[in-house]
């Protein structure tokens, strides 16, 4: 998210959740990518899944073991009956009940590896990686048995490899995740983005010339990604080498500076460095040439934001949410730009946006903190302290919603807690909208 923290990789599967054939991508949390909202083609698993829905358990169970019986080597109707509990289209969600779905179905079908790939996937996303490699080498033994269907059993292994892969990265284990997206790449040469990703591992490991080259070769396949200079800027300074990352960044608009989604990532760049006109210029230019990118538009919300002009940012991310409405980013904006307003009425439109984003993306700290920054607007200071202290306890609150919580407790008359949280929301080098406030807060307080 732009919010504080510039986004570095752009690659996402786009694997139809409801194909009989076919798997979830490993992007748990984001349910809109999760579910495709076609219906199960299999009568029998449509009526199991309607009736999990209905909380029939058994009625779903015999449907779902019909299904199995005429169709063997097909998904099993538990999977899609947990996947249903994810559904957007839904007033609801039941994370638990997706889980009962996907643990009922590993016990009652444990032939089948997708019910504990996707529960591996579940592991990964709460950072448990040792149960996530647990669940997917026992998956994938199941997958190498699986012979009724081998275009399920291929989609299977490879969802399989790229989880192992995404445990590797998420642990820092650059040579393993080097040896995985080999693989994978081997087992889909067509695939840019096992490329993409080996280029970035590459440079982790210090082989920078093997990384261009390899980035290179996966815009190749596919045009749409980021060029490789541009990549390495971002990835330079998500690593700490700033200073590398200004020299792959001016080398990137030298030989890329007509290209708007480079120019957008550059301005993601220099808002992290604090030069907002260089940031506000990239946004502009790639506008001009790309008046339909959202992520142009986006950027130039935040820098209204930064500026303090919440009308000028409301219709710019206003203009975003029309045409998708479900845009993560486009609705924090938005959200910030509301509450800022001294308006009841546009309080109440901002409770309304991060309430919405915040249900469709449990997982997003930055949707999260968000939320707790509009009830913080609206006095329910109990209830955004929840939100925030979730995060600090488990340590991973970032730079807003530290002065968030420093608010919070000077508004609660708690001064000497507000000083160490703003403290701490100065501490690192980040960039977010607040942030002079903070610091001018944290001035008149320690004075």
């Amino acid at each position: 998210m732009k919010f504080p923290i510039v986004r570095v990789f752009h690659v996402l599967l786009l694997i139809s959740i409801f194909s009989p054939d076919s798997v979830i991508p490993p992007l748990f949390g984001q349910e809109e990518r999760l579910y495709s909202g076609a219906l199960p083609s299999n009568p029998e698993v449509f009526a199991g899944v309607q009736a999990a829905v209905n909380g029939e358990n058994e009625v779903a169970e015999k449907c779902f073991a019909d299904a199995m019986k005429k169709q063997p080597g097909s998904r099993p109707g538990g999977v899609n009956a947990a996947m249903a509990f994810l559904d957007p289209s839904l007033e609801f969600k039941s994370f638990d009940k997706m889980r009962f779905w996907l643990e009922k179905t590993a016990e009652d079908v444990p032939e089948d590896p997708e019910a504990f790939l996707i529960l591996a996937n579940v592991a990964l996303s709460e950072a448990r990686n040792l149960e996530c490699s647990m669940l997917t080498k026992h998956a994938l033994s199941l997958v190498e048995k699986l012979r009724d269907n081998p275009q399920r059993q291929h989609s299977l292994r490879i969802y399989g490899e790229k989880l192992l892969a995404d445990t590797a990265e998420q642990r820092k284990r650059w040579d393993e995740a080097a040896k995985q997206l080999t693989k994978l790449y081997e087992l889909e040469p067509e695939n840019a983005e096992h490329l993409y990703r080996l280029g970035l591992v590459q440079f982790r490991l210090g082989q920078k010339d093997e990384a261009i080259k390899i980035l290179s070769q996966a815009e190749t396949l596919n045009n749409k990604l980021l060029p490789a200079l541009i990549l390495l800027a971002q990835l330079s300074e998500q690593i700490g080498k700033t200073d590398e990352a200004v020299q792959y960044l001016a080398e990137a608009i030298e030989k890329n500076g007509e290209n708007p989604r480079v120019l957008v990532a550059a301005a993601d760049l220099e808002l992290i460095w604090n030069h907002l006109d260089k940031v506000k210029m990239f946004a502009e230019k790639a506008h001009r040439l790309d008046p339909n990118l959202a992520d142009a538009v986006i950027t130039l919300g935040i820098v209204d934001l930064y500026a303090e002009n919440y009308k000028k940012a409301e219709k710019k991310f206003m203009k975003i949410t029309e045409v998708q409405p479900n845009n993560s980013e486009a609705m924090i904006g938005l959200a910030l730009a509301l509450c800022e307003q001294n308006d009841a009425r546009q309080l109440r439109r901002a409770f309304t946006v991060a309430k919405r984003n915040a249900d469709q993306n449990p997982y997003s700290m930055d949707v999260q903190t968000t939320l707790a920054w509009v009830l913080v607007q609206a006095n329910s200071l109990n209830e955004a302290e929840k939100i925030l202290m979730r995060y600090f306890n488990a340590n991973e609150l970032n730079s807003p919603g530290a002065y968030y919580l420093a608010v919070i407790f000077l508004k609660q008359n708690r001064k000497d807690e507000a000083v160490l949280f703003l403290k701490t929301s100065l501490a690192e080098n980040v960039n977010f909208p607040k942030r002079n406030a903070a610091e001018k807060l944290l001035k008149s307080l320690t004075e």
